[in-house]
């Protein structure tokens, strides 16, 4: 289920996923460039590697949001990178384990 709202705090470099239940959650950049789901992405971090490869990786930001459907959602990054689309159930399990 996709949340209601995504709240884009630039200030804070974070995006804040608002949902139907009243949770609320919220996400750096960061988080959201290294958990990156696409499959490049996953056998970088299966080789023991960071995912976010500039050389400015702390300064990432989100520069686009893009939903997919009901299915999830593709963020764009400022370092180039948006192939990975966050089904909505893996961006809601990412979060949850992110304040357990």
């Amino acid at each position: 289920m996709a949340p209601e709202s995504i709240v884009d705090h630039r200030e804070r470099s974070a995006l804040e996923f608002c949902w139907s239940s009243g949770a609320r959650h919220v996400a750096a950049y960061r988080l959201l460039r290294s958990s990156c789901p696409c499959a490049d992405c996953k056998a970088l971090r299966a080789a023991g590697r960071d995912v976010a490869t500039s050389s400015s990786a702390d300064d990432i930001r989100v520069t686009d949001i893009q939903p997919v459907g009901a299915y999830g959602v593709q963020f764009v990054f400022s370092d180039g990178h948006d192939r990975g689309i966050f089904p909505w159930v893996f961006l809601r399990d990412l979060l949850e384990r992110r304040i357990a």
